[in-house]
């Protein structure tokens, strides 16, 4: 049986960890893209090589971590830094994604990302779920969340493809602004999902 690779996206603070939560619930797995690009970044020899070439060795810490705050503080505010990481990264995700999910055995399997497109993992993927909010409800989960702010947001949002750009380019979308309930709007992809097959 072969999976369907469903992506879920959408910007920071959209509620995408909502989502995939509920997906799991479901007996779908859920791969990380953010979680394993960190791990990999401190497992995978290349990128570490790759990382120390541009940035130094003040991206990892002494003892082998990775410094994210350091190199973060670097990467959000110059567009040819995060081109540099992203074509380091994304490239060793896309494999780490594709060998996970050929070891699964559901009928559906999830990727989230926050930028698929710019990793150019669309090719790896069947369909696409866009989970959005407005912009202030994004904004407000992510200072509540991370303590960042404001600027820090919005910073990091200009380095993202818009909601508009997103529903157009999306097969689905679920829109989580905490009010509107979200179970049913998933329920209403998986089963689209498992009928089409």
């Amino acid at each position: 049986m072969s999976s369907v690779k469903l992506a879920v996206i959408g910007g920071i603070g959209s509620g995408k960890s909502v989502v995939t939560t509920l997906l799991q619930a479901m007996n779908i797995p859920v791969y990380d893209c953010d979680s394993r690009a960190k791990q990999l970044m401190v497992s995978d020899e290349y990128l570490r090589r790759g990382l120390m070439k541009y940035f130094g060795d003040e991206c990892y810490n002494e003892d082998g971590t990775l410094n994210r705050k350091w190199l973060a503080a670097r990467i959000f505010v110059d567009k040819d830094a995060i081109q540099r990481v992203n074509e380091l990264v994304h490239p060793c995700v896309k494999r780490d994604f594709l060998s996970w999910s050929e070891q699964q055995e559901s009928d559906i399997v999830a990727v989230e990302t926050a930028i698929l497109y710019e990793s150019n993992m669309r090719d790896a993927v069947d369909k696409v779920m866009l989970v959005w909010a407005d912009t202030e409800t994004c904004i407000s989960r992510v200072e509540g969340r991370n303590g960042f702010t404001r600027k820090q947001v919005i910073n990091r949002m200009n380095n993202q493809m818009s909601v508009d750009e997103l529903l157009l380019l999306s097969d689905y979308s679920v829109f989580n602004d905490g009010n509107t309930p979200v179970i049913p709007q998933v329920l209403d992809i998986v089963n689209s999902l498992r009928t089409a097959e």
